[in-house]
């Protein structure tokens, strides 16, 4: 049985490498990795790697412990293994890890679901976005001592440029949780959970350090 303490993990993993937060401005079909070449086995094995970081988020270690966490694999246990526990709203995610810790995202985002939870004004861009649309982000990521630090590049609605706080309002909704209702703020640190303590970043790889 797949243990659900995965799930924080994946979350907080996918908003600190997309969305999670792992490519430049707006994305381009041919830069991501196409679906089709991602398989079950690639999703398994980060599932397996999953497991093995909470199995050491409580016991010391002399050493830092290194578990690399391939781009195939990222988008392959969201594809498959994590499909069904997404939240609500959210589909097809795909991340891609470029150089110097730059990283890009998009997901088909169901903009009514956010939308709808408060009157907006006509300034608002989500006063003006409706349905399930592709969203995309890219910006960079440095983290150490047990946090991250988002800078948002770009972020695109539909392939239209809107301003980077759309972002931070969906990433607020779609993060919360019964112990976080507030969700994840991208523009405040973001402290690292289960004593990871760095996320170190290379094309196509995100090795996290506990």
């Amino acid at each position: 049985m797949r243990p659900r303490r995965v799930w924080p993990l994946v979350r907080r993993i996918a908003v600190a490498g997309a969305v999670v937060g792992v490519g430049l401005a707006t994305l381009v079909a041919g830069e991501i990795q196409p679906s089709d070449d991602l398989t079950r086995d690639d999703g398994a094995r980060l599932e397996r790697k999953l497991i093995s970081i909470l199995s050491h988020a409580d016991t010391e270690s002399p050493e830092a412990r290194l578990t690399p966490l391939l781009e195939p694999e990222i988008n392959a246990f969201l594809k498959f293994q994590g499909a069904s526990q997404l939240p609500t709203g959210v589909t097809e995610p795909t991340v891609r890890i470029g150089d110097g810790g730059l990283v890009s995202a998009v997901a088909i985002v169901d903009l009514d679901v956010i939308r709808q939870q408060r009157s907006r004004g006509w300034l608002d861009p989500l006063q003006y976005l409706a349905g399930r649309l592709r969203v995309t982000a890219s910006g960079t990521i440095r983290s150490g001592g047990g946090v991250a630090h988002i800078e948002i590049q770009s972020v695109t609605v539909a392939g239209i440029p809107v301003p980077v706080q759309v972002l931070y309002e969906l990433v607020r909704y779609f993060t919360r949780t019964v112990d976080h209702p507030d969700g994840t703020r991208l523009d405040e640190p973001i402290p690292l959970p289960y004593r990871i303590t760095e996320l170190q970043l290379s094309p196509g790889q995100a090795v996290i350090v506990q």
